[in-house]
């Protein structure tokens, strides 16, 4: 059996009980991250064996981890932070243990964009999620999509593009509102919403992960 678990996106308090359940039987781990995956762990006081697999891992190493599955061996695979498959290497593993007709279950948890949706002064009922902000190539195309949508748009994006991606979306999209979710769950947590020219986004923190969403209003 091969476990995709959601892991806390900051705070360790968000682990759940049945995570801790599976964690405490599964014979390896398997970490985006393996720094990530040892606090998870002695959070819980589980000692386990941790392999790394990342979206640098070969195809060798992830033929390994398939035969040590079909040996009869159990495994839970954490993501780095949030669900697996969101910006994250955890599809490729479920294709090749489905290939090889080895059980997958889905151990549910946080996610930074359902966090930030819960949060949202405007209904979700339908989104769109276009994983992270293109750093320089197609920035342009987006743009002309987001136009395009009669619906909230989410991304992802890192600390160090924050102020140019904003500065960007200020220029182009006129009329439209941004919700900005920096640390969430963690100490610094910030959630901000508010017209795309507000001057105080020239202001906001560059540290941290952040989720934003578009939308007019």
């Amino acid at each position: 059996m091969l476990y995709m678990m959601a892991s806390p996106i900051g705070n360790l308090d968000d682990l759940t009980l049945r995570q801790s359940n599976i964690l405490s039987c599964v014979d390896f781990v398997l970490a985006e991250d393996t720094r990530n995956s040892k606090k998870i762990l002695d959070k819980l006081n589980i000692k386990k064996e941790l392999i790394s697999f990342h979206e640098h891992s070969n195809e060798s190493k992830l033929l390994t981890i398939i035969e040590m599955l079909k040996a009869g061996k159990s495994a839970a695979y954490l993501s780095d932070a949030g669900t697996p498959n969101i910006s994250d290497p955890g599809g490729k593993l479920v294709e090749f243990a489905l290939k090889n007709d080895i059980a997958v279950s889905p151990i549910p948890g946080p996610s930074s964009l359902t966090t930030l949706i819960s949060v949202a002064p405007f209904a979700c009922s339908n989104f769109v999620f276009l994983g992270y902000f293109p750093k320089k190539k197609g920035r342009e195309k987006i743009i002309e999509k987001i136009k395009n949508y009669d619906m909230p748009v989410f991304f992802f994006e890192s600390p160090y593009r924050i102020k140019k991606t904003l500065n960007h979306l200020k220029e182009r999209l006129e009329g439209y509102h941004i919700l900005i979710g920096r640390e969430l769950t963690k100490k610094f947590e910030e959630i901000i919403f508010c017209d795309l020219n507000n001057p105080g986004l020239q202001n906001i923190t560059e540290k941290g992960e952040f989720v934003f969403a578009l939308v007019k209003i």
